[in-house]
C-alpha cells in the first residue's frame, strides 16, 4: 500500500512540476476545459431543476396526469389538457388513484386586506389537490369538497411568501376575511414556505370545474396519485377501460378521429413544452465539453512530440512505457482536477445569468443552484475528460522511437505520420462539431431576427399598458365593467401629455382569447361549419392610440353601444383566411354570443397564436368587438383567464406615467390595483423569452466551439514549426521565400478547417431537423447561414494558422542547419 501511494505521489509531484515549467501550455488547458465544464454545469443545473430533480413531493414517481391521445390520419398527438366531462367520470369511477383536478392557467386578482390593497396572481385548484401532492398546508386546511362546489363558501390559502410580503405573516389571519376579486373570501390555511406547483403562485383558490362554460373545453388538468401496491399498468389500464364513457359524453363529427386515454408521468406532463428545447441545449454543452476535449487531446499530441526526448531518455533509463502512460494520465489527471475547480468557480457566474434568462423565459417549481448534484456532475466530467483527452496521447507518447528521440530527431520519433493523422483528425472533428453548433446557433439568431424584425403592424412608440383584474364580484356585468372603462379613461384623456387612451383585453404580443365563429351569409355560410380566431374587446379609441392601421370600413365608435345591432372589426389575415381573400365589410357573423356585422377591416399585429402551427409570434386571425357589446356572461368567463389592459399613448417621460395611470384607476375604483406598467417594447420583450435564451445559449456555446477550434489549429500550426524548423531552414538556405515558406506551414490548418466545415456542413443538414420546431421564417437549410458559418471557420481557421507560422520571420537558416 505505502509502495503504491509513493508512487503515486511521486507522479504528482512530477506532474506538477511539469505542468509548471510550460505555464502557457497549462493556463490554455484549464481555460479551455473550466470553460466547457462550466457551460455544462450551468445547464445541467437548468435541466436537472426542470426534467430530472425529482418533484419535492413526497413518493413524486406515483404522480402521474391523465393524458388524452388523438389519432387521425394526420397523425397523433397527446395533451393533458382535459375539459370537464373528463374530470367528472375520472372522479367518479377511478378506483386505483387519488385523484384531483387544477387548473395551470395563472390569472391575477385583487386582494384587499384592512387598508393593504395589492395584486396577486391566482391559480386556482380542487378540494383535495394538495393532499394528492403529499402537501399539507403549514398552518390550516386546504379546501374542502363544500368549498369546491359552485356557490360555495368563499375560500383562500395563501402562499408563504404572499402572507409575509402582503400579510405582513399574522399567523392569527387563518380563519380570517381577507377581499379577494370583491368577494369577502375566508382564509382557510397558509401553504409551508417553498411550496411549488409547476406555476408561480401567490394564492390558490378553489376550481369548482364543471362541464358547462370552461369545462366545456380542455381547460383543466386531472392529478393522479397512485394507490399503493398499483402499478402503472393497471392505472393507465383502468384510464383506458373508461375511455368509452368518457368519449360518450364528448361527442365528435370525425369518425377518423379517436380518442384514447392514458397516464403521463407530472413532471414530464408539466414540462413537455419545455423537454426538447431543455434536452437540445443539454446536447449541445455536451458537444462543446466533447470539443473541448478533443483539442486538449491535440494539445497533448503537440507537447509530447517536443517532449520526445525526455520521454526516451526515461524509457531508456528503464522506465517501462507502462510506467510513462500512467505518468501522462496522471498530468491529464491533474488538469482535470484544476479545469473542474475552475469550471465550478465559473459556473457560479455563469449560472446566476442562466438563472435569470431562464426564470423569464419558463416557470421553474425547483431553484436552480449549485448543489450536491452539479458538483457531482461537475466531478464525473472532469473525470470522464481525463479519459476522453488524455489516454490517446499518453499511448501514442510512449510508443516513442527511443533512439530516434535520444539522437534529438523530434517529432519524428513520436509515432511519426500515425500521430500526425491523430493530430489532423482531431482538428477535422473539432472543426466539424464547431459547424453543427454555430449553424445551429446561427439558425436560431435567424429565428430571433425574423421574430424581432417582424412588422408590428403598430407604433408602439411612446406607448404604454398597465393591467388590472376584473375578476371581480364588483365587475359582473358588462354595465359595470363599461361604467370603469368610461371614468377611467376620460381621466386619462385629462391628463397632460396623454395622447389617446384606450382599454382591450389582452396587447399585441401575447396570448389572447380564441373563439368559435359561424359565417350567417356569403359562401361560406352553406357549410355550416364553425371556424376559430383570437378575439379580444376593445373601446374605441384602441386603433388609435396604437396607430393600427384601418384598411377597410370604419372602426368602433359612439354608436357601437350594447343597445345597438353588434358589430366586428377583423385583421387582414383573418379576411384572407375565412374570405377568400374578400373583402368581409358588410358580412355577417355568429360571433360572441351575438349575430354581428363586420364593418372594418385593420391591420395585422403580432400576437402568440393560441391555436394553428405558426410559431412563437405571428400575424393570426383576430376579431375585435366592442367593450360595450361584451355580453356579462362572457365578461364573467374570459375576465377569469385574462387581465384587461389599460393603453396610453403618451408625451411624458416613462416615470411618469405609472403615477397618471394610477391617478385614473383611483378616479374609477380606489381599490383597484395593477400588477405593473410596461412600455410595449417590455411587452415584446417578456413574449420573445424563450426564443432569446435559447439563441443566447447556442450562441453562447457556438462562440466556446469557434474559440476552441482556434486554439485546436494554433496548436497544430505552433506544433508543425517546431517540428519542420530543420526542413523551413533547408527550404529558406535554397532559396525558398519566406512568404511560401509560411504559407507551407499554415496551408494545412486552412485545409483541415475546410474539410471539417464540409464535414460538419453534411452533418448539420440532418442534426438541424433536431431544431426546425424552433426555426421560424428561415428555412432549416437556409444557405445565408451555412455560407457565413464557412466564411468564418475558414477565416478563423486562417488567422489561427498565421500568428504560429510567422515565427518563421525570425528563423536563420544558416543557424538552423549548424543547430542540426
Amino acid at each position: 500500500m505505502n509502495s503504491i501511494l509513493d508512487t503515486v505521489g511521486r507522479d504528482l509531484r512530477y506532474a506538477f512540476r511539469m505542468l509548471r515549467k510550460s505555464p502557457g501550455f497549462t493556463l490554455t488547458a484549464i481555460v479551455t476545459l473550466g470553460l466547457a465544464i462550466a457551460i455544462n454545469t450551468a445547464v445541467f443545473s437548468i435541466v436537472d431543476a426542470v426534467l430530472l430533480r425529482p418533484l419535492p413531493y413526497p413518493e413524486p414517481e406515483r404522480l402521474t396526469l391523465m393524458q388524452t391521445i388523438t389519432t387521425s390520419p394526420a397523425g397523433a398527438w397527446e395533451r393533458t389538457s382535459q375539459n370537464g366531462r373528463a374530470w367528472i367520470t375520472v372522479r367518479d369511477h377511478l378506483t386505483t388513484a387519488d385523484r384531483a383536478v387544477f387548473s395551470t392557467w395563472v390569472s391575477g386578482v385583487n386582494v384587499v386586506a384592512g387598508s393593504h390593497v395589492t395584486h396577486a396572481d391566482q391559480q386556482r385548484v380542487g378540494a383535495g389537490f394538495f393532499r394528492v401532492l403529499g402537501v399539507q398546508p403549514a398552518v390550516g386546511r386546504e379546501f374542502n369538497a363544500e368549498e369546491d362546489q359552485r356557490g360555495g363558501p368563499p375560500a383562500v390559502l395563501l402562499g408563504h411568501t404572499f402572507w409575509r410580503s402582503a400579510l405582513g405573516a399574522d399567523p392569527s389571519i387563518v380563519g380570517k376575511p381577507i377581499m379577494l376579486r370583491g368577494e369577502t373570501h375566508t382564509v382557510v390555511g397558509i401553504m409551508p414556505d417553498g411550496t411549488q406547483t409547476g406555476v408561480r403562485a401567490d394564492l390558490w383558490t378553489p376550481l369548482r370545474a364543471g362541464t358547462d362554460g370552461e369545462g366545456e373545453g380542455e381547460n383543466y388538468e386531472v392529478l393522479l396519485r397512485r394507490l399503493p401496491g398499483v402499478e402503472p399498468q393497471q392505472l393507465d389500464a383502468e384510464i383506458a377501460r373508461l375511455g368509452p364513457q368518457i368519449n360518450q359524453l364528448i361527442p365528435h363529427d370525425d369518425p377518423d378521429v379517436q380518442l384514447t386515454y392514458n397516464t403521463v408521468p407530472l413532471q414530464r406532463g408539466l414540462t413537455e413544452t419545455l423537454r426538447r428545447p431543455l434536452t437540445m441545449l443539454w446536447g449541445a454543452v455536451g458537444v462543446v465539453l466533447l470539443i473541448a476535449c478533443v483539442n486538449l487531446a491535440g494539445l497533448l499530441l503537440a507537447r509530447s512530440s517536443r517532449r520526445s526526448r525526455e520521454i526516451a531518455t526515461r524509457i531508456a533509463l528503464g522506465s517501462g512505457r507502462a510506467a510513462v502512460v500512467r505518468q501522462l494520465l496522471v498530468e491529464s489527471a491533474v488538469l482535470a482536477l484544476l479545469g473542474g475547480i475552475a469550471g465550478l468557480l465559473t459556473s457560479m457566474l455563469v449560472l446566476d445569468a442562466l438563472e435569470t434568462l431562464a426564470t423569464d423565459a419558463m416557470d421553474l417549481w425547483q431553484p436552480i443552484a449549485l448543489d450536491r448534484r452539479a458538483t457531482g456532475v461537475a466531478a464525473i466530467l472532469a473525470l470522464v475528460s481525463t479519459a476522453l483527452f488524455g489516454l490517446t496521447p499518453a499511448l501514442q507518447a510512449a510508443r516513442v522511437n527511443v533512439r530516434g528521440g535520444l539522437d534529438g530527431s523530434g517529432a519524428r520519433t513520436v509515432a511519426g505520420s500515425a500521430s500526425r493523422r491523430t493530430r489532423n483528425l482531431i482538428i477535422v472533428t473539432q472543426v466539424a462539431l464547431g459547424v453543427v453548433l454555430l449553424a445551429a446557433a446561427g439558425l436560431l439568431l435567424r429565428t430571433f431576427t425574423h421574430l424581432r424584425g417582424l412588422e408590428p403592424g403598430f407604433n408602439g412608440e411612446h406607448v404604454y399598458a398597465a393591467t388590472v383584474s376584473l375578476q371581480d364580484a364588483r365587475y359582473r356585468t358588462s354595465a359595470q365593467v363599461n361604467a370603469f372603462a368610461e371614468t377611467a379613461l376620460l381621466r386619462l384623456r385629462q391628463s397632460p401629455g396623454v395622447e389617446s387612451a384606450a382599454i382591450s383585453l389582452g396587447l399585441p404580443y401575447e396570448r389572447l382569447l380564441n373563439i368559435g365563429f359561424r359565417h350567417l351569409d356569403g359562401p361560406q355560410a352553406s357549410a355550416q361549419q364553425g371556424r376559430i380566431t383570437n378575439a379580444t374587446y376593445i373601446t374605441p379609441q384602441y386603433f388609435t392610440a396604437l396607430r393600427i392601421p384601418l384598411r377597410a370600413g370604419r372602426a368602433f365608435d359612439e354608436r357601437d353601444t350594447a343597445a345597438s345591432p353588434g358589430v366586428a372589426v377583423v385583421n387582414e389575415t383573418m379576411m384572407r383566411e375565412y374570405f377568400e381573400g374578400q373583402t368581409p365589410v358588410g358580412r355577417r357573423i355568429r360571433f360572441a354570443g351575438m349575430d354581428r356585422e363586420i364593418v372594418g377591416v385593420v391591420g395585422d399585429v403580432q400576437v402568440k397564436p393560441s391555436f394553428g402551427d405558426r410559431g412563437p409570434l405571428a400575424a393570426a386571425p383576430l376579431a375585435y368587438i366592442p367593450l360595450t357589446q361584451a355580453s356579462d356572461a362572457m365578461l364573467r368567463q374570459v375576465h377569469v383567464w385574462f387581465g384587461t389592459s389599460i393603453v396610453v399613448r403618451a408625451q411624458a417621460a416613462p416615470e411618469g406615467i405609472a403615477p397618471l395611470m394610477r391617478a385614473a384607476v383611483d378616479s374609477a375604483d380606489p381599490m383597484l390595483p395593477f400588477a405593473e406598467v410596461r412600455s410595449m417594447a417590455d411587452v415584446q420583450a417578456q413574449a420573445m423569452a424563450l426564443p432569446r435564451l435559447m439563441m443566447v445559449l447556442l450562441l453562447a456555446l457556438a462562440g466556446a466551439a469557434v474559440a476552441l477550434a482556434a486554439v485546436g489549429i494554433h496548436g497544430l500550426i505552433s506544433s508543425s514549426v517546431t517540428e519542420r524548423t530543420r526542413e523551413m531552414g533547408i527550404r529558406m538556405a535554397l532559396g525558398a521565400t519566406t512568404g511560401r515558406a509560411i504559407a507551407t506551414v499554415a496551408a494545412p490548418g486552412v485545409l483541415l478547417a475546410a474539410a471539417g466545415v464540409v464535414t460538419g456542413a453534411i452533418v448539420s443538414r440532418s442534426a438541424t431537423t433536431l431544431i426546425q420546431s424552433f426555426v421560424w421564417g428561415v428555412s432549416p437549410n437556409d444557405p445565408v447561414t451555412y455560407v457565413a458559418v464557412a466564411v468564418l471557420f475558414v477565416a478563423v481557421a486562417a488567422v489561427a494558422s498565421l500568428l504560429p507560422a510567422l515565427r518563421i520571420l525570425r528563423l536563420d537558416p544558416a543557424t538552423t542547419l549548424r543547430a542540426e
